[in-house]
């Protein structure tokens, strides 16, 4: 199979639930014509509580701490996955505002390169941490965060009215694997 392509698997008890989808995406920089696929994929991607309204989102992208990247799929055009980041020099932290990736193409690794790739921004900022606000009942999120070295702080502040809505997951980034190659 070609570098950059994976698939997967048809057998075991989820075999019913998974489908066989050939990958082949691109991480480049968000452009303004994304604007609108991002948005889609936000929706696809949150509960309503969680989602941004299309101008808040064009707002959030127009801010100058605001770096973000997209993930166009094979078609060119399909946003398949996003990551918004604003960063902030007097925390020394790279705070991510958004990371999504399309349902049918979560477990494929989409979502580790674009957190390698915020923590390797982060330490290029000469950054100390990467922060991610996380709601409570999102359980899969917490076990993947963790998977990835954050922890969570207890904090809710200031994403979250309070501790049982949502907390703060922090990545101190000279803690953070250096990304494969």
């Amino acid at each position: 199979m070609p570098a950059g392509r994976r698939s997967q698997s048809l057998s075991g008890p989820n075999a019913q639930r998974i489908r066989r989808i050939p990958v082949q995406v691109t991480i480049r920089p968000f452009r303004p014509e994304d604007l609108d696929g991002l948005f889609v994929l936000d929706y696809r991607c949150y509960a309503p509580a969680y989602r941004f309204g299309y101008q808040q989102l064009l707002l959030t992208m127009q801010q100058t701490d605001v770096t973000a990247l997209v993930i166009e799929g094979e078609r060119k055009g399909d946003i398949v996955g996003g990551l918004i980041v604003r960063g902030n020099g007097t925390a020394r932290q790279a705070a991510v505002v958004s990371l999504m990736v399309e349902p049918d193409f979560r477990r494929m690794g989409l979502g580790k390169r674009l957190l390698d790739w915020v923590v390797g921004f982060a330490r290029r900022s000469g950054w100390e941490a990467v922060v991610v606000p996380l709601e409570c009942d999102n359980a899969g999120g917490a076990a993947f965060l963790g998977a990835q070295g954050f922890t969570d702080t207890g904090t809710a502040q200031p994403y979250f009215a309070s501790p049982e809505a949502g907390t703060l997951w922090r990545l101190p980034v000279e803690e953070a694997e250096e990304p494969d190659a």
